[in-house]
């Protein structure tokens, strides 16, 4: 029996070890709660998040000897889940500026919000260009909600399937409405309420709500310029057991569980970079019946261009497919933009993009920039600097068609010049006799008078 037992902790410590997630980023996970009481309430969350290989810390926002996510300029963590929102200040300074930080260094952060919000919340919303409603305010929906509780949504589709292409079943949700300004071109909604919902607080509805519909925002996402992700939602609640467990009524359909554990793991996957991240593999360019990248191209040389790309998706790499990568030729704007042509597949692991074209005919140093943006998919930037050449004196051809008018002009006036000093040098006009006599005599005449 002890040899068993003594097996089994092996085992188990062989599992600790040598388990890995699928993240690229890592599988460090700081979970900052509002107290660590709250713990349990999330257990199937945090356990299909070891399940999937992260390393969960937990430590509540007030807990001052343990609350560090950044030391000695260096990330203590890969990602942060923020189940805190109603703390107004977390200890040692951990604040959104310190959050900004994180992300800079490459992190990616989920939080969540509730009808009470606390500043530190909504300081690092702000920064995300979004905010919160009123303290107090719920989201309500009147006819999609679950059984008889208008304050439950039940979500059935998402507005935009940034990692999951349909929900199998509805996503319960309870909390506070996210409003964004619009301003930030990396955030997408992923999570609407429906058209007849409004946020509003316990007391009667006496004026228009300031939001409605389809403008609630539930769950927000964002990709920073780095690559980092960061998902907000407006429910704590829809982490949690209760919530996952749920048997769900919707009109006159019935389900036996949410979809929230459905959307919660593959939301967490896009949010940790588990799914949904390009690289370039390689890069290549060269002149046409050639294979090695030359020092400089001259106007008018015709190219070769080509570009390996690969995605990655729950721990493997696949061929990235896509009709719409582009290649530029930039010098301070672009001279040519075209679409890069898929070949067939001769890698498990990568796809190939390629194109056959004609340098501008401008001399100048020119960038060739593949910037592949994409919103749910990693930032792709590859570039490559090179000189184009104007042709050397002894590589212009010897006439052009378009300066025939010049050549005819230019002959003709040298056969011009030529006919007419001939004519000078050997034209002799012709003596008249007439002429001479008459002459003969005037000068006799002029001598005898």
């Amino acid at each position: 029996m002890k040899t068993l037992c003594l097996f089994t902790l092996i085992l188990q410590f062989a599992f600790l070890i040598f388990a890995k997630s699928n993240s690229l980023k890592g599988d460090r996970i700081l979970v900052i709660l509002d107290k660590l009481e709250e713990k349990k309430n999330y257990s199937i969350f945090f356990k299909s998040l070891e399940d999937r290989g992260f390393d969960l810390t937990y430590v509540s926002a007030t807990d001052e000897k343990n609350l560090e996510i950044i030391k000695y300029e260096e990330s203590l963590y890969d990602h942060l889940i923020l189940l805190a929102p109603e703390t107004h200040y977390y200890e040692n300074d951990v604040n959104a500026k310190q959050f900004i930080n994180f992300i800079d260094k490459g992190g990616n952060i989920l939080l969540t919000a509730n009808e009470n919000t606390g500043n530190a919340i909504e300081d690092l919303l702000y920064e995300f260009g979004a905010t919160v409603d009123e303290s107090g305010f719920n989201v309500i929906d009147n006819f999609a909600h679950n059984g008889t509780t208008p304050n439950v949504l039940a979500i059935e589709e998402l507005d935009y399937p940034i990692s999951l292409d349909k929900l199998e079943a509805p996503v319960l949700y309870s909390g506070t409405a996210i409003k964004s300004n619009g301003k930030n071109p990396y955030a997408k909604p992923v999570l609407v309420a429906g058209p007849a919902a409004y946020s509003w607080d316990e007391t009667a509805v006496t004026k228009a709500p300031l939001v409605t519909g389809n403008n609630i925002i539930l769950v927000h996402t964002l990709q920073a310029i780095n690559n980092s992700r960061i998902v907000m939602t407006g429910s704590n609640k829809m982490f949690t057991d209760k919530f996952i467990e749920s048997p769900v009524k919707l009109n006159d359909k019935t389900y036996d569980k949410s979809g929230n554990l459905d959307f919660i793991t593959n939301i967490t996957k896009w949010n940790f970079q588990e799914k949904k991240v390009l690289k370039v593999i390689s890069s290549k360019h060269h002149k046409i019946n050639e294979t090695e990248r030359p020092e400089y191209y001259t106007i008018k040389n015709e190219i070769h261009y080509e570009i390996e790309i690969s995605e990655y998706n729950d721990g493997q790499w696949q061929p990235f497919n896509a009709t719409d990568v582009q290649l530029e030729l930039i010098m301070l704007d672009p001279y040519i933009r075209t679409t890069l042509k898929q070949m067939p597949p001769t890698n498990p692991t990568s796809s190939t993009f390629a194109i056959d074209l004609m340098v501008p005919d401008h001399c100048g140093v020119f960038t060739f920039k593949v910037d592949y943006r994409r919103y749910g998919l990693s930032w792709l930037l590859e570039s490559d600097v090179i000189a184009i050449h104007p042709l050397h004196y002894n590589e212009f051809p010897r006439f052009l068609v378009q300066g025939l008018p010049y050549y005819f002009g230019a002959f003709s006036m040298l056969g011009g010049f030529i006919l007419v000093t001939l004519l000078a040098l050997y034209h002799e006009d012709k003596k008249n006799p007439t002429t001479a006599s008459d002459t003969k005599e005037a000068t006799l005449k002029k001598k005898t008078n």
